[in-house]
């Protein structure tokens, strides 16, 4: 069994996010040609998902109001988990509040968990009331 996650991401980062931190989202989304298994980069398929169903994209752009916009759907393995977790971390005091910055879903599952910014943390809620 494979444990591979759906995530989905969509936010807006803030006017006068540090360059340290936009360059951190653009490695991310960067294709990993010389990738050799230790730094897989969370945001950088493209294409049909192996397993999760749809296609796997990523953009980041200025967007008109000042600031920049986020746009991500991939496919994680469970080993990525903390290097998400640390990303999100990295990037949360940069999101423009409020509310939700996407989702995440095992593939086997029927419902994502939503993954919200609360007191400058990105934190994960259970929609299953299981």
């Amino acid at each position: 069994m494979a444990d591979l996650y759906a995530l989905d991401l969509a936010f807006d980062l803030v006017e006068g996010t540090p360059e340290a931190v936009l360059a951190e989202i653009r490695r991310q989304l960067a294709p990993d040609r010389e990738n050799d298994g230790d730094d897989w980069r969370l945001l950088s398929s493209r294409g049909p998902a192996w397993r999760v169903g749809g296609m796997l994209v990523g953009e980041f752009a200025p967007t008109d109001r000042g600031g920049w916009a986020l746009t991500a759907r991939q496919e994680i393995h469970e080993e990525q988990l903390p290097d998400l977790e640390d990303f999100l971390m990295a990037i949360a005091p940069h999101i423009r509040p409020p509310g939700p910055v996407g989702r995440i879903r095992h593939y086997e599952c029927e419902s994502p968990d939503l993954l919200v910014l609360r007191e400058g943390r990105v934190v994960q809620l259970s929609l299953d009331p299981r």
